[in-house]
């Protein structure tokens, strides 16, 4: 996983997100929801949480 990945929150999950950052010590990345919304902004999520987005 590296930044600008698509990504979900979860196996389940229906939002894509983009990777932003990732901080590997940590076990973090900073992702931000892919939507036309003026409330998106990035946060911060488990790298383990993140399931990548098949094409």
């Amino acid at each position: 996983m590296k930044p600008g990945d698509q990504v979900k929150v979860s196996a389940r999950g229906t939002c894509v997100f983009t990777v932003e950052d990732i901080d590997e010590d940590a076990g973090m990345a900073v992702i931000e929801v892919n939507a036309d919304s003026p409330l998106t902004y990035p946060w911060p999520a488990r790298i383990t949480d993140l399931v990548p987005v098949e094409d």
